[in-house]
């Protein structure tokens, strides 16, 4: 009963001949509460009064506490650079506690650990960051499960599983932590911990591409912020969960959701945040076809990037700017489209999200161009922007947009009939899909070899008839792939480098799935490694390494490819005379 509580404490605070300690406690009672209420703004005010008020006082607990809750305010409100001075100030700060209050002071050192983690986690894209983050992380989680606090501990756990998801790609284990962390923060009866904690689990399944799960736990961690009063995560939430509609295909209730968050955001006035919700508005209204509405979003998307100079804003402005020219039927509009998302490109430090989104709609443009002019050259400058997407994706460690990206390039292979290439990709989109648990996307991989080698007698046709490129692009269903994968971006040569060989050697990753190599595994004469899955994967397909062609079961004959598509004809034969029958 949080707004209870605050109207108690606004009483109190009128009361004559309270002490300094009195003050100083009461607001930080009030800073607390409106954290889980999300009033950040208004906690950083009440935080700064605490901090003076406690000055003098015997202990600093009171200071560290207003302290830490004001550093974890900024974050939330992306003021990196002022969170990063005062997390300074607070390392210095708990050093003051007496360490023999052996209790009190962990937790302070426990709470700094989990800030420091959020701030890592969230400052950059940098690999470096992201393990740093994850370090704090444990620290964190490791003093509060020996303080056995729950709610704590389920925080630790959450952030964790957060970070595991979205920097590592680990999500077999992210969703371990964020399903451990729901099951502590219910035993706990905190509302705020456990709406946290479906958040990250209603994220975790979004990437996973479970949609429906996704969705669920996203109303209900809605609900829980509701009783909380947390206007500003309600609103996130009915962001997060408009996005997750729109994927799956429900343009109207996603619609509804994302106006709902704008209006939420407004009331607050939170105008950095609105800009963020008027991207997925932007490009659902185009899904939709509502070109004018998407216009008039971009608009006030315009409004708010000139008030607010931001740089990751105006990136975000210049990427919805070059999807609405995009739409347009003129070739000019569609050129200042490619010339909008070449000078993000150029970007060095562009959030990877833009990166990717740029990337890929870069690629339909040139695709839409291949079509229209029949230049298989048009190939060579599509062809770097894949190997950039993959490149991002292996650094990031985002496998669903690795396997995505392999995918895409395997039909690029198509388009000039290159199909054992073609299969190598198959093949490695596959293996990545199913050592990292993308059970969707698996099996979507799977039907697509099958695919290919039912049709390869049409991909021979096209070829001996030099068939123009929008009818190989229609075989390949590469518009439909392209499409999809800029739908749902919350995500190159097979030919194998010298330096893949070596991280290979060195770091004992497969050369296929990217995963590390534990027990049963082959290694290649010229040092390449393949866990024990992809090395069986590779012998079925061709039987050769791909890094020196040397053959990887002897006792098999190499290149098999062809049988294997006469065996797939043969069953399909049988299948059909069966019906028949």
């Amino acid at each position: 009963k949080l707004d209870e509580a605050l109207t108690l404490l606004n009483n109190y605070e009128q009361k004559e001949g309270l002490t300094n300690h009195d003050r100083a406690s009461c607001h930080l009672l009030q800073c607390q509460i409106l954290f889980w209420q999300g009033k950040l703004n208004e906690l950083i005010k009440h935080a700064e009064q605490t901090y003076k008020e406690s000055e003098g006082l015997e202990n600093n607990f009171l200071k560290v506490d207003s302290l830490l809750l004001m550093v974890h305010a900024l974050i939330r409100l992306s003021r990196s650079d002022e969170a990063f001075d005062l997390i300074k100030q607070g390392e210095e700060l708990i050093n003051t506690i007496p360490q023999d209050i052996t209790r009190a002071y962990k937790q302070r050192e426990a709470y700094l650990a989990l800030i420091k983690g959020s701030f890592y986690g969230k400052r950059g894209n940098q690999k470096k960051d992201a393990d740093l983050a994850l370090e704090y992380l444990e620290h964190s989680l490791a003093l509060r499960e020996e303080l056995g606090i729950k709610h704590e501990i389920a925080e630790s756990l959450s952030q964790m599983a957060s970070n595991l998801d979205y920097s590592k790609g680990e999500m077999n284990r992210a969703l371990k932590y964020a399903e451990r962390g729901l099951a502590l923060a219910k035993e706990s009866s905190k509302t705020y911990y456990i709406a946290g904690s479906l958040n990250i689990l209603a994220g975790i399944y979004g990437m996973r591409g479970e949609i429906d799960l996704s969705i669920r736990f996203y109303e209900q961690c809605l609900e829980q912020y509701k009783e909380l009063n947390n206007k500003r995560m309600m609103a996130h939430i009915l962001n997060n969960v408009g996005n997750s509609y729109r994927m799956k295909g429900e343009s109207d209730r996603a619609l509804e959701c994302l106006e709902q968050s704008v209006a939420l955001h407004q009331e607050l006035g939170n105008i950095r945040d609105i800009a963020g919700v008027h991207d997925n508005l932007i490009v659902i209204l185009i899904d939709r076809g509502d070109l004018e509405r998407a216009q008039i979003s971009l608009h006030d998307l315009e409004q708010l990037n000139s008030q607010l100079k931001d740089k990751q804003i105006n990136s975000q402005y210049l990427l919805d700017k070059a999807l609405v020219l995009k739409t347009s039927p003129r070739a000019i509009k569609r050129g200042k489209a490619e010339e909008i998302l070449k000078q993000l490109l150029e970007d060095k430090d562009l959030y990877y999200e833009f990166t990717i989104g740029a990337l890929l709609n870069l690629c339909e443009l040139l695709l839409i161009e291949l079509r229209m002019i029949n230049d298989v050259k048009v190939l060579d400058e599509i062809n770097p922007l894949i190997a950039r997407l993959l490149d991002i994706a292996e650094k990031s460690h985002s496998y669903w947009i690795l396997s995505e990206a392999y995918l895409l390039q395997a039909k690029l292979s198509l388009l000039t009939f290159d199909i054992r290439k073609a299969q190598r990709f198959l093949t490695q989109a596959h293996q990545i899909a199913e050592r990292f648990d993308l059970d969707q996307l698996a099996v979507k991989i799977a039907n697509e070899k099958e695919d290919l080698l039912t049709k390869l007698d049409l991909w021979e046709k096209l070829e001996a008839e030099d068939a123009p490129m929008s009818d190989r692009m229609k075989l390949a269903r590469l518009d439909e792939k392209i499409i999809k994968m800029i739908q749902k971006r919350p995500l190159l040569t097979v030919q194998v480098s010298e330096e893949k060989i070596t991280v290979s050697k060195e770091k004992k990753i497969c050369l296929v799935c990217k995963g590390e190599v534990f027990g049963f595994s082959y290694i290649c004469k010229c040092g390449a490694n393949y866990c024990e899955n992809c090395a069986r994967a590779l012998t079925n397909l061709e039987n050769v390494c791909w890094a020196c062609d040397v053959p990887i079961d002897y006792s098999k004959p190499v290149k098999p490819f062809k049988e294997e598509a006469e065996r797939i004809k043969v069953q399909k034969k049988a299948k059909k005379k069966n019906k028949e029958n």
